[in-house]
């Protein structure tokens, strides 16, 4: 594991002790799950712009398919009998 130190606003800091707390874990497990998630943003939105410049712009009915889905997985509901429908 390696090791680096950074710099947070104080309000930052203290809003991350109280997740931390919360969550049960360490305040630098917390700011590395943190910087994980980002990363999986990042890579999403880079595969979504390889998608579209391959395929077009997703439509508006895609986007809302998308939201459903994702909303259904972060709240721990099982939606994936419920495929998002794909252009044919």
């Amino acid at each position: 594991m390696t090791k680096r130190s950074v710099s947070l606003s104080d309000d930052v800091a203290r809003a991350v002790e109280v997740a931390a707390k919360e969550d049960g874990v360490s305040f630098s497990a917390w700011l590395s799950a943190a910087a994980e998630r980002q990363l999986l943003v990042r890579q999403g939105l880079r595969g979504v712009a390889a998608w579209e410049s391959e395929s077009g712009t997703l439509t508006a009915e895609e986007i809302a398919a998308g939201e459903a889905l994702l909303g259904r997985l972060l709240s721990g509901v099982s939606g994936m009998a419920s495929r998002v429908r794909r252009r044919q």
